[in-house]
């Protein structure tokens, strides 16, 4: 994995935890164990498995678990803009309705393009 990799798998992770800790110290703790027991998921290879975290929010939280998303990405969004060699306004998304997981890649990939 290289720099800009990692970087931005950092960012993505303290996204998350803001969001996360949002909901309470304790629901934040029970989720990452729930996590970590059920899905043998810890915390930082969720950036790898951004796909079954997205599954697991919404086996536990429904629908609701948009809004949480939603939310790590405004978050990742914010952590990113204040990164001075990058400028996330320049991804062009053509989907109405775009995904966590197609965000996460196409941020992730931009990231990594402007780091070089």
């Amino acid at each position: 994995m290289n720099t800009a990799q990692q970087k931005f798998d950092k960012l993505l992770l303290e996204a998350i935890e803001e969001v996360l800790s949002s909901l309470g110290k304790q629901l934040k703790n029970h989720l990452y164990t729930h996590l970590e027991n059920d899905l043998l998921i810890t915390k930082n290879e969720i950036p790898q498995k951004i796909d079954e975290f997205s599954n697991f929010l919404f086996r536990i939280f429904g629908s609701s678990a948009n809004h949480l998303e939603i939310e790590f990405m405004q978050t990742l969004y914010a952590k990113i803009s204040t990164n001075q060699n990058f400028e996330p306004k320049s991804i062009v998304f053509k989907e109405i309705d775009i995904t966590f997981l197609n965000y996460v890649n196409r941020m992730r990939e931009s990231f990594e393009i402007s780091r070089f």
